[in-house]
C-alpha cells in the first residue's frame, strides 16, 4: 500500500525518468557502433566525416522550427512525433549501402532526431521547476540507460551491426509510448492562451545577451571536442580492439557521469554554473590529449583510453547540465523549447559540421592520421577554452553593471 501511494505521488517524475531512460537506451544501442557500421559497408573515413556533417547542416534549417512549433502548439505531441519519425528513418539505413543513399538517410534521420533531446530537456526542466525537483535524477536515468546498452547488448549488436537499427527503433518507440504519460505543465499550458505574450518576447534581443553568447560559444567549442569522439571506434579498431571494447569505452564514459549527476546540484550551490562550463572546456582538452597519448602505450592503450573516457563526467556532463539549466532560466516560458533547440544547434549542429568535416579529412590524411587528429582537437579546445574565459569575464561585467543600476 505504501509503495502504491509512493508511486502515485511520484508518478510524474517516474514517467519522465522512464522516457529519458528509453531515449538514451536507443542512443546507447546505436551511436557507439554507427561508425563501425559505416566502415563495414565500405565507406572511407572522409566519407564518414561528410555524412556525419551533412545531416546536422541540413537540420539547421529546421532545428528552430521544431522548437517554435513545440512552443506554439503542444510539446508532448511534437516530442512524440519526432521520436516516431526518428525510429522510422533509422530503419531506412537497412535498405541500402551506397554513400549517396546513406547520406540521404542520415540527413532524414537527423532532421527528426536532433530535436528530440532539446524538447525532452525543455519539458523535463519545466516539470522540475513546477514541482521543485532537481533535473539531475531524471538525466541520471538517461545516463544509466545509455551505459547499460553496450554492457547488456554489446555482443549481440556487434555480432551483426545491422541490429543496432532494430534496437534503436525498439527503444525509441517504447519511449514514444511512454511520452503519452508525460505530466502536463501548467506553465506550459499558459503559453497557449494567446499570441500577445509571444509578441512581447522577441528572440533577437535575447541572442545579444552576453550570458547567452557565452553559453552558445562554450557549447560550440566543447562540442567540437566531443564530436572528435565520433572517430574513437575507428581509432580503437586501428589499435587492435574489437567492437565489444568500443562499446565498453562508451559505457565507461556514460558511467562516469553518475557521480557528477549525484553531486552537480550541490556543486552549483558553491560554484557558478558559468565557471563550471568554462572549466569543462579545459577538461575536454585534457581528455582529447590523453586519447592521443594512449596510442603510444601499446597493450596498455585501453587503460589510458578508459581513463580519458572517465573525464566525460567533467567535460561533457558538467557543461550539458549547467548549460541546459542556465538557458532554461534565461528564456521565458513561451521560448523554452526554442532555447533548448538553439543550444542543440551548437552542440549537435555547427560543432558537428566543423568537427566531422575537419576530423574526417585530417584523420585520413597522410600528414596526421587518426591519432594526431585527437591532438589537433586537444589544441583547438585549449585555444577555445581561453576564448570562453574571455566571454565569461564579459558576461560577468555586464551582470555586475546591471546589478549596479
Amino acid at each position: 500500500m505504501k509503495l502504491a501511494n509512493l508511486f502515485r505521488r511520484h508518478r510524474g517524475i517516474l514517467a519522465v525518468g522512464a522516457v529519458f531512460a528509453l531515449i538514451y537506451m536507443g542512443n546507447g544501442s546505436y551511436s557507439p557502433y554507427l561508425q563501425l557500421y559505416y566502415k563495414e559497408i565500405g565507406l572511407s573515413t572522409s566519407e564518414i566525416g561528410l555524412i556525419t556533417a551533412v545531416g546536422p547542416l541540413a537540420s539547421l534549417l529546421f532545428q528552430t522550427a521544431w522548437g517554435r512549433l513545440a512552443d506554439r502548439t503542444n510539446r508532448k505531441f511534437v516530442l512524440l512525433l519526432t521520436l516516431i519519425l526518428s525510429a522510422a528513418s533509422a530503419l531506412l539505413y537497412l535498405l541500402g549501402a551506397s554513400f549517396v543513399y546513406i547520406l540521404f538517410v542520415s540527413v532524414l534521420y537527423v532532421l527528426f532526431n536532433m530535436s528530440v533531446l532539446p524538447m525532452a530537456d525543455a519539458m523535463a526542466l519545466g516539470f522540475c521547476s513546477e514541482k521543485r525537483y532537481h533535473f539531475s535524477p531524471i538525466r541520471l536515468c538517461g545516463t544509466i540507460g545509455y551505459a547499460l546498452m553496450p554492457i547488456l547488448l554489446g555482443t549481440l549488436l556487434s555480432a551483426d551491426l545491422k541490429r543496432i537499427f532494430y534496437a534503436y527503433a525498439l527503444f525509441t518507440c517504447l519511449g514514444a509510448v511512454l511520452t503519452l504519460f508525460f505530466p502536463r505543465s501548467r506553465q506550459g499550458e499558459m503559453r497557449l492562451r494567446g499570441q500577445a505574450a509571444r509578441k512581447k518576447t522577441p528572440l533577437a534581443p535575447l541572442l545579444r545577451d552576453p550570458l547567452v553568447i557565452f553559453l552558445l560559444t562554450a557549447n560550440f567549442v566543447i562540442s567540437v571536442g566531443i564530436c572528435a569522439y565520433t572517430y574513437l571506434p575507428l581509432y580503437a579498431a586501428e589499435l587492435g580492439y574489437d567492437t565489444n571494447a568500443c562499446g565498453l569505452l562508451n559505457a565507461f564514459a556514460a558511467l562516469s557521469e553518475i557521480p557528477t549527476l549525484l553531486l552537480i546540484d550541490r556543486v552549483m550551490k558553491k560554484w557558478r554554473g558559468t565557471a563550471i562550463i568554462a572549466a569543462s572546456a579545459f577538461f575536454c582538452a585534457l581528455r582529447l590529449f590523453l586519447t592521443y597519448v594512449g596510442g603510444f602505450f601499446g597493450e596498455g592503450a585501453f587503460a589510458v583510453l578508459t581513463f580519458a573516457q572517465l573525464l566525460q563526467s567533467v567535460s561533457y556532463m558538467t557543461n550539458y547540465y549547467c548549460s541546459a539549466n542556465l538557458i532554461h532560466e534565461r528564456f521565458p516560458e513561451e521560448l523554452k523549447s526554442t532555447a533548448q533547440t538553439l543550444l542543440a544547434m551548437m552542440t549537435a549542429g555547427f560543432s558537428r559540421i566543423f568537427g566531422s568535416i575537419v576530423g574526417g579529412f585530417l584523420s585520413e590524411s597522410s600528414v596526421l592520421g587518426l591519432q594526431n587528429t585527437f591532438l589537433f582537437f586537444a589544441l583547438f579546445l585549449l585555444a577555445g577554452g581561453f576564448v570562453v574565459l574571455l566571454l565569461l569575464k564579459r558576461a560577468d561585467r555586464t551582470r555586475a553593471g546591471d546589478a549596479a543600476l
